[in-house]
């Protein structure tokens, strides 16, 4: 199913969404973005700045961020949100699915750890927690395996180890906690 990228409901990530969390903490520049994008989900998932802009200007183009002028023609343009991009935010970030995507559990995790105030990253970690926990398979162990069955049983371990990670997160402070 194609969800419209405006459409305020849980879906997975775009990098329009991920653009939104990080504006919604500081307006920053294209430039900005690409690097707060690389800080947080590390050089593998580095985006080029041409996709940023390319997904800042259908942000612009949906009412979510307003340019706002630079002190010099020269200047890069900086974006903000509007009132339209915070609401989106805050409804994509906390609206997890009820059978979440692992990655999109760890992005949504990610990002709140990075971009978010603190109650919003407890509100994000707890949610996450909730939809993988009644996601949970209620799976045995077989003695004879076959290829899907061992697929879906090493799902379940990567579940696991997602849950026990996120548990391990709530109330830890985070280095921008201290700021």
């Amino acid at each position: 199913m194609v969800v419209p990228e405006g459409q305020a409901t849980a879906m997975t990530a775009t990098l329009g969404d991920i653009l939104l969390v990080f504006l919604a903490d500081r307006s920053g520049t294209a430039h900005e973005l690409q690097q707060r994008h690389a800080a947080t989900f590390g050089p593998q998932r580095a985006v080029g700045v041409n996709r940023v802009v390319a997904a800042l200007n259908r942000q612009e183009k949906l009412g979510h961020i307003h340019l706002l002028k630079g002190a010099t023609q020269k200047s890069p343009q900086v974006c903000a949100p509007t009132e339209a991009g915070r609401l989106r935010q805050r409804a994509w970030i906390l609206e997890v699915p009820p059978e979440p995507d692992l990655a999109e559990v760890l992005d949504r995790v990610l990002l709140a750890m990075a971009a978010a105030d603190r109650a919003t990253f407890e509100a994000v970690v707890e949610r996450c927690l909730a939809a993988l926990d009644a996601s949970r398979p209620r799976r045995r162990a077989r003695a004879v395996v076959s290829a899907p069955h061992a697929l879906a049983e090493y799902d379940d371990v990567v579940a696991a180890s997602l849950r026990k990670w996120l548990r391990g997160l709530a109330g830890r402070p985070r280095d921008r906690d201290a700021a």
